[in-house]
């Protein structure tokens, strides 16, 4: 978190694009109190324009308040030049928000993860631990996909039930076909996937048929049979209601990527998954799979293939663990319901986030979220951040045993929201 976000209480951040809005800067403490015999000026600048003005504040109670109206979609910063002694001694304080046009004001910028796993496949801990270090760590809202199994999933949504929290818990898996190397995520449907693949028959004539259907005839048949295979459980997902995932192909395993060139440029070209894991599940070692997949992405963009993407961490663990944290989503939805979320990444309004400690963030999706993301990185989510830790730890507690943090988990459920409202 900033140092003027400590030190002093500063909203709203995001303002409207047209309307005038009075921003208040209130100090906190007393070594940052508007003093009496000091003189305080502030300086109006634009992100994307060379426009840097005074700007007129007024001081009551020990607060500043200043009127703006932003004219067009850009970051913009109040400079705060605090003076004494006659103007000798001075210091400068710079306070960020962000104006937006009205189609995305009402969107907020939402944290998630779409593909991680639990002991109940090959990760480390329960689902409710994972599920409570999530919230802890800022998460909005989260899918356990533990490889081919769906139960774990239902198992930490039913948990959760017993919790009155905003946090979302959506069921899911990481779907492994049959004789198919490609991974796909099931975000979010309502049946499992993994599950359908028990009946053998059906599902090989069904196979089958995709592969009669579709001309293939520029891919081997270990290719055809995969591509047909990965169809056939896209379809299921969205008959689910679900998200479905095309995962990590630049993954290198053994001697080779997961998926051939051939096969994945089919993947883009048909375009029968909702959204691209762009970003994660990748080790510091392994950063070449992340920047291939990127590049990959920005060369179908480049011919107008514009592919939605999330980014996952495709973690095994969250205590002092690797993955975790490094790679997630932020989605700029009204809300954290599933329609909501599910809207905003079809229609790419998501951001892929590469956020390990002690490196830059680098974010990849529209340019304009990207742009607008950057800030909410650094001005929101870690207001955000503060807001969940407490509710995290309470969670934790709960399914230690202590039912009694039950309570102190419903006094925490609309913190974050309530922010939000005091931030826009």
């Amino acid at each position: 978190m900033k140092k003027q976000d400590h030190f002093y209480d500063i909203y709203p951040k995001v303002l409207k694009v047209g309307a005038t809005t009075t921003i208040t800067i209130r100090p906190l403490y007393d070594h940052v109190a508007f003093k009496e015999d000091h003189e305080y000026s502030f300086t109006y600048a634009e992100r994307d324009t060379y426009k840097k003005n005074p700007i007129e504040a007024k001081f009551e109670n020990g607060i500043a308040t200043i009127q703006v109206t932003p004219q067009t979609e850009q970051e913009f910063t109040l400079l705060l030049i605090d003076s004494w002694n006659n103007k000798e001694r001075s210091t400068k304080t710079e306070f960020c928000f962000y104006a937006v046009e009205e189609d995305i004001f009402d969107l907020r910028p939402w944290k998630g993860d779409f593909h991680l796993h639990s002991c109940r496949s090959d990760g480390q801990e329960s689902p409710v631990y994972v599920a409570a270090n999530y919230r802890k760590e800022g998460f909005d809202f989260f899918a356990l996909t533990d490889h081919r199994r769906y139960e774990p999933s239902v198992e930490v949504v039913e948990a959760f039930k017993q919790l009155d929290t905003n946090f979302k818990v959506f069921p899911g898996e990481e779907v492994h076909p049959p004789r198919n190397i490609v991974h796909q995520v099931n975000f979010g449907g309502a049946f499992s996937v993994n599950k359908l693949h028990e009946n053998t028959e059906q599902y090989e004539k069904e196979v089958q048929e995709i592969i009669e259907e579709l001309d293939l005839s520029h891919l081997d048949e270990h290719d055809k049979y995969c591509y047909a295979s990965s169809r056939w459980c896209f379809d299921k997902i969205r008959e689910g209601g679900g998200i479905s995932l095309f995962c990590h192909p630049y993954w290198i395993w053994d001697d080779h990527f997961n998926v051939s060139e051939k096969l994945i440029q089919t993947f883009f070209d048909r375009r029968e998954f909702d959204a691209f894991e762009l970003i994660g599940g990748f080790y510091v070692t392994q950063a070449e799979a992340n920047s291939l997949q990127v590049a990959r992405w920005n060369e179908e963009r480049a011919k107008g293939n514009d592919i939605p993407v999330v980014g996952v961490s495709d973690s095994h663990g969250t205590q002092n663990a690797a993955l975790f944290n490094w790679y997630y989503t932020l989605v700029f939805a009204p809300t954290t319901d599933f329609a909501d979320l599910k809207d905003a990444i079809l229609n790419k309004r998501s951001v892929a986030v590469h956020n390990i400690a002690n490196e830059s963030p680098q974010l990849h999706g529209q340019f304009r979220f990207v742009k607008y993301a950057y800030f909410c990185l650094r001005e929101i989510l870690p207001l955000h951040h503060a807001e969940c830790q407490e509710e995290g730890r309470q969670m934790l507690k709960f399914f230690a045993g202590d039912k009694n943090a039950a309570n102190f988990v419903a006094l925490c459920k609309n913190r974050v929201e309530d922010l939000y409202k005091k931030l826009w």
